[in-house]
């Protein structure tokens, strides 16, 4: 049996003969070949031979569509100091993000403006949401297809649940909660359209070649009650379940916050697969207690809180929280052993390679 076939069988809910360890390290990554701290084994390889040399499954996210806006629409980037700023211009007026420099040139920069402000830049946000379509992209994806071969899966990680991506991403989590508290018929018409226009993606990803199809909610339960999760990230869920159970795709949400007050609905929303989750002493719960409420309906993917990478956490309790959190897990079915959320750009990454030897 390949690692590809193993991978998919635990992906399915099925019992394999070996555990399944599938690291994301992509943040890692990025940040130490920008600053050329790669460890010298690795030189001059790619992610995914990285993660055959160290005896791991590949878990490769790949593009698998494209956004098409409507000639109305004009965006402009520039920058200004530590600003990367943009704007987007459409006929009912305009709108403006900002990203500011975080610690490091190569770091992921913080979005310190968002575009909804009031009541006006809502409306011109909705304008661009019913602007915007999606189109097919799949040579990404189908290149990485060919490059994992037999070592692992591929996935199209995009969008979140529409909730999210206006509290998140386009209002700020301050400003999009008293919007929505004081002018929630208002908020739900924006909220209307990204839940039909990300269905549309999702059919675009699901008529596809990808193996799962992911979304990028980041969820987590401190900043989004149970109240609102159940109203609107369980609708949105299981109409993208019907999606992607169409075009035979697996599928998959990362939750990569404090969740533990989310967890009961897992059950319920459709998902195939659960990512990222974090426990102890990330969160509030224990990795045992997140599969217990899970119940073996959904695969959860993940295990390894990203601190016990770095070096704050000593080696032996590294090794203690493998041999006695993760080892009595090797054949529970349900659960493919991961990174919660992602190996830290300061981790000692020789731990991620020790991780394949302790658990053989």
């Amino acid at each position: 049996m390949t690692k590809r076939q193993r991978y998919l069988d635990a992906l399915h809910n099925k019992q394999t003969d070996e555990l399944v360890w599938a690291p994301n390290f992509d943040y890692w990554l990025h940040i130490n070949w920008n600053q050329k701290t790669i460890p010298p084994q690795f030189n001059g390889m790619g992610r995914n031979d990285i993660v055959r040399k160290i005896d791991a499954y590949i878990w490769c996210r790949a593009n698998g569509l494209w956004p098409v806006y409507d000639s109305s629409l004009e965006f402009k980037t520039f920058s200004e100091g530590d600003q990367k700023i943009t704007e987007i211009h459409t006929p009912i007026g305009s709108i403006r993000q900002v990203h500011t420099k975080a610690e490091s040139e190569f770091a992921t920069p913080v979005l310190t403006e968002h575009y909804i402000k009031d009541l006006e830049s809502l409306k011109i946000m909705k304008y661009v949401a019913e602007a915007t379509g999606y189109k097919s992209g799949y040579q990404s994806t189908t290149d990485a297809l060919a490059d994992v071969a037999d070592d692992g899966v591929v996935l199209n990680s995009c969008f979140c649940v529409p909730f999210l991506q206006f509290a998140k991403t386009d209002a700020g989590y301050l400003t999009g909660i008293y919007m929505w508290m004081d002018h929630k018929e208002k908020v739900d018409e924006l909220l209307n359209v990204y839940f039909k226009r990300f269905l549309e993606g999702y059919q675009i990803l699901a008529d596809g070649p990808c193996d799962v199809i992911a979304t990028d909610d980041n969820m987590d339960g401190t900043m989004i009650s149970p109240d609102i999760f159940e109203e609107y990230a369980i609708p949105f869920y299981q109409e993208t379940k019907k999606i992607t159970a169409g075009g035979n795709k697996l599928f998959e949400a990362h939750w990569c916050g404090r969740t533990q007050n989310l967890l009961h609905f897992v059950p319920q929303t459709g998902l195939d697969i659960v990512e990222a989750v974090v426990s102890t002493p990330m969160a509030d719960i224990e990795l045992n207690r997140v599969l217990e409420i899970v119940d073996g309906k959904v695969v959860l993917q993940g295990g390894i809180p990203a601190v016990y990478m770095c070096e704050n956490i000593s080696l032996d309790d590294f090794k203690a929280y493998i041999e006695n959190t993760i080892l009595p897990l090797k054949n529970q079915k349900g659960f493919i052993l991961g990174m919660s959320d992602n190996v830290p750009p300061d981790a000692d990454f020789s731990r991620v390679e020790m991780v394949s030897r302790l658990i053989k």
